[in-house]
């Protein structure tokens, strides 16, 4: 006994989007901080080297990770905007999360080395030219706030510069604590100070980096984009005039800020078939974030979503 069931797709990009002019001044704001960062950094291990310093030592080495998460942040962002091709039809946007997953285990291997240097500093403790401590991490201070203030803007949209500026951000904390230790060594020669806020910058580089790698590892596992409600997208597609039953819905997210949608609509009616598709990809989809859609609409319900039921 055969089965026959009306299928009309469609695909879409939600309607319409430019994005062209922010991905191109994202693009600019992470060449900006590279040279910002990259620059420092040489400056800031030169002090470390100079006064004996481990937090300034350790911080330049968190901003040589800086420099090269920023460089693939560059990259992955060019990467992004390639066009898809027979290969990848959804182009290259994966690579943005790639890149902040692979940023997030550089500071997990950084903090191992400077874990290992901070034991040796407990053992046998250095002494420091907080002089020359302090001026340098004075410097490194207004480094960071200008590559977290060019990066800011972007931060929220994009988990490849989220990640670059979570970098920064935790490179500026060690900036301010270094300042701490530096004053504190030069007021009182207390030179465990130095290697206690070593300490605290490996603390502030794993959290930071915790979050980014959990962040990358939920969009690479598909899960549904954050803070996007099944329940409440299910429940304005089922709204639609026509629309009896939604199936099949599955929401995850291409990289930060580009959210993918497909699912089933059950329109008995026909002609009220076209109407429900355009809907549901020009009016509810765009109201939810959803940047890419693909509707199926069947005249009756299909359990199996697979061509199993054509056989």
């Amino acid at each position: 006994m055969g089965h026959h069931h009306e299928h009309d797709h469609h695909h879409g990009q939600s309607c319409a989007h430019g994005h062209g002019g922010g991905e191109h001044s994202q693009r600019r704001a992470i060449t900006l901080a590279f040279f910002i960062t990259a620059g420092f950094m040489l400056v800031e291990a030169a002090g470390g080297l100079l006064t004996g310093s481990m937090a300034l030592l350790s911080d330049s080495l968190h901003m040589m990770t800086d420099a090269a998460a920023l460089g693939m942040s560059f990259f992955a962002s060019r990467l992004a905007s390639l066009k898809p091709d027979s290969s990848r039809t959804y182009g290259y946007r994966r690579a943005e999360v790639v890149a902040a997953l692979a940023n997030a285990m550089l500071l997990w291997i950084l903090s191992g080395y400077m874990l290992r240097e901070v034991y040796e500093r407990f053992q046998n403790p250095v002494p420091v030219l907080s002089g020359y401590m302090l001026a340098v991490a004075v410097l490194g201070l207004l480094a960071n706030l200008a590559s977290a203030w060019i990066l800011h803007g972007h931060s929220e949209d994009n988990i490849n510069i989220r990640g670059a500026f979570l970098h920064v951000v935790s490179d500026l904390a060690g900036s301010v604590a270094a300042i701490i230790a530096g004053v504190i060594i030069y007021f009182s020669g207390w030179y465990m100070a130095d290697t206690i806020v070593s300490l605290l910058i490996i603390a502030l580089i794993l959290f930071s980096s915790t979050r980014l790698l959990l962040e990358a590892f939920h969009i690479l596992m598909e899960g549904a984009p954050r803070g996007l409600s099944l329940k409440d997208l299910e429940r304005e597609l089922r709204a639609i005039e026509g629309v009896s039953d939604v199936h099949e819905l599955h929401a995850w997210s291409l990289s930060s800020g580009f959210n993918a949608l497909s699912a089933h609509l059950v329109v008995k009616d026909p002609a009220k078939q076209q109407g429900a598709l355009k809907a549901a990809a020009c009016r509810v989809a765009p109201a939810f974030g959803i940047r890419h859609s693909v509707f199926q609409v069947e005249a009756e319900p299909v359990e199996n979503s697979s061509c199993d039921i054509c056989a």
